[in-house]
This record gives structure tokens, C-alpha cells and sequence, in this order.
């Protein structure tokens, strides 16, 4: 039986790469000009979010936690891994679906002190989990050839079908 391993995780994963995609890159001499229309969008933003930094430090140590306990749990499956992400990720990280809120609001978080740690504990987490899918998908095939080990049990299991 196959199931769809990560929505969740993918879900949440994509969101927060959206968002730290969206905070490099850009010119400061795009961002001059449009400085005194984007200033509102930033204050709904935050209005809406909270303080970007806030925001980027309160994950930090829901994430960082999050790691540890995934270190140290071998039992969980992906599948419990994804819902527990997308329980722990807080709103301020979730895009709004306003692009150019979400996007100044991306770009005030990215000058946060501790924005590179948050994207250094975010990779980790998404490293353990795609390990646990990759694990996940080869005990599953294993499965599917009733435990055969090497390369002639698997010939021969798949003979035999």
C-alpha cells in the first residue's frame, strides 16, 4: 500500500522556502524608489505577523527543539514528522497569500540576527525528514519483495511472481 509521504512536510517546507527565497537578491537600488509605497505593506505585515525578528526567533527555538527531538526519536515516521512541523510552525512564518506582504515582510525577517541560523536548523530538519522518507520507501520495497535480501533473493522473488 502506498501513501503519500510528505503533503504536510512538503506543504510547509515549500512556504518557508518561498519565504527565505524571497529575501535575497534584490538591488538596493530597486528598493530605493519603491521605498515609500512598500513602507505600508511592511506595516500591515507586521500589523498582522508580528515583529519580523520576533517571528524568526520564536522558530528558531521551535525548530531547534523540533531537531533535537527528531535526533533522538528513531520510531517516528515522516508522515507523524509532517504534521508535527506543521503544528510547530507558528503564523508569522505562513505566506498570506498577498505577494508583496509577504515578500517585505521575507525581506525584514532575512536582516534578522538570527535569520541564518533559522535557515541552518530549517535544512537540518529538512535533511531528517527526506532521511526518513528515503528509509520509509526502502523497508516499504523491501516489503514488496517479502524481505528479500540481494541481488539473486530479489531475482529470485521477482521469478517466483
Amino acid at each position: 500500500m502506498k501513501h503519500n509521504p510528505t503533503p504536510w512536510w512538503q506543504a510547509g517546507m515549500l512556504a518557508c522556502t518561498l519565504i527565505l527565497a524571497s529575501c535575497g537578491g534584490a538591488d538596493v537600488a530597486e528598493e530605493a524608489p519603491a521605498a515609500q509605497t512598500e513602507a505600508p505593506t511592511l506595516d500591515t505585515a507586521i500589523a498582522e505577523r508580528g515583529e519580523p525578528c520576533t517571528c524568526v526567533a520564536e522558530n528558531l527555538e521551535a525548530m531547534t527543539g523540533l531537531l533535537e527531538s527528531l535526533k533522538s526519536t528513531e520510531k517516528v515516521t515522516a508522515q507523524e514528522l509532517n504534521i508535527q512541523i506543521a503544528q510547530m510552525m507558528l503564523p508569522c512564518m505562513k505566506p498570506t497569500g498577498d505577494t508583496n506582504i509577504d515578500r517585505e515582510y521575507s525581506r525584514a525577517m532575512g536582516q534578522c540576527e538570527q535569520f541564518a541560523e533559522l535557515t541552518d536548523v530549517m535544512t537540518q530538519v529538512k535533511v531528517e525528514v527526506q532521511s526518513r522518507v528515503e528509509q520509509e520507501a526502502a523497508s516499504e520495497q523491501a516489503n514488496d519483495l517479502g524481505g528479500a535480501k540481494g541481488a539473486n533473493a530479489v531475482l529470485d522473488k521477482l521469478k517466483g511472481s
